[in-house]
């Protein structure tokens, strides 16, 4: 992507981007790609993130919540778990039937409780599912 498509692209496509130069184990960024863009018609958006787990201090920084700043001067994007949003649990499970007939890889977790979407999410006003595929 060059410096004036980066200014143009959406942060969906930026994120997509991040996926597509991924690649660890069984985890193929550009072929992570090829299938979420095949099923694009079963999600609302993605991110490939590494979520950290809260410090035990109140205003302590996330632990292992960092590794991707740590290593961006590597130019590397250290993230092992695909957030998937949903229009509606039914497309979540779609998703998740869709992505383990691929084979990719992965543990594969959907979410269809509403109110634990709603607080990850901020929101309330729509019903939404969340798949998180993980990669060791």
């Amino acid at each position: 992507m060059s410096a004036a498509s980066l200014r143009d692209a959406s942060v969906q496509e930026i994120q997509l981007e991040l996926i597509r130069r991924t690649r660890f184990n069984t985890f193929d960024g550009e072929a992570v790609v090829a299938k979420l863009l095949q099923y694009r018609a079963l999600w609302l958006a993605v991110l490939l993130d590494r979520p950290g787990v809260p410090d035990r201090h109140e205003w302590g920084l996330p632990t292992a919540g960092l590794i991707k700043l740590r290593d961006l001067p590597q130019n590397v994007w250290n993230a092992d778990t695909l957030f998937v949003l949903t229009d509606g649990h039914e497309k979540a499970r779609q998703f998740v039937r869709a992505f383990e007939a691929e084979e990719w890889g992965g543990m594969v977790q959907v979410y269809d409780d509403t109110e634990m979407i709603d607080r990850a999410l901020g929101t309330g006003r729509k019903e939404y599912g969340i798949v998180t595929v993980w990669w060791d």
